[in-house]
């Protein structure tokens, strides 16, 4: 009777393990941890255009929302009221141009940036009663609530 071949099961694991060894290596060597840490804080700094910090509080009467938009000009952003939401718009569109020296213009390059945050808002609103002010790198949006009926119970 003839023997049946055993199969070397590290044939089929070592390339499985390698993969493995170079992911671990992937998130715990050092270059790596300097990408990881630059990809964390690109996600998460405040940015004028790649991402703004807002504050978000809520009274009995109104919400306030306040963005910090540092650098950023009045005229570049929008703002939308919605029943359920308030969309903070910042645009931001620059034009680099090089010249020879018979300033005519051999290159030229345009950059658009949008970025936007929607705030949700749990309660019906005043929209025609809402505020918004500029100061500063400062964005301040006040916005009343309506004020509901109350019902007793029978």
């Amino acid at each position: 009777m003839a023997e049946k071949p055993q199969h070397n099961m590290d044939h089929f694991s070592e390339p499985f393990n390698r993969f493995v060894r170079a992911m671990d290596r992937l998130f715990t060597d050092s270059p790596s941890q300097g990408l990881l840490q630059s990809m964390d804080d690109f996600f998460t700094q405040a940015k004028p255009f790649g991402g703004f910090p807002v504050d978000f509080t809520e009274t009995e009467k109104e919400y306030k929302i306040k963005a910090q938009l540092p650098g950023v000009k009045k005229d570049q952003i929008e703002l939308e009221i919605l029943p359920q939401y308030v969309t903070i718009s910042v645009k931001q569109q620059e034009t680099h141009s090089k010249e020879d020296t018979k300033n005519q213009v051999f290159h030229k390059k345009g950059i658009w940036n949008k970025s936007t945050r929607t705030i949700p808002l749990s309660k019906p609103i005043i929209q025609h009663k809402a505020v918004a002010q500029y100061k500063d790198g400062i964005l301040s949006i006040k916005i009343p609530k309506e004020k509901g009926r109350r019902l007793s119970i029978e």
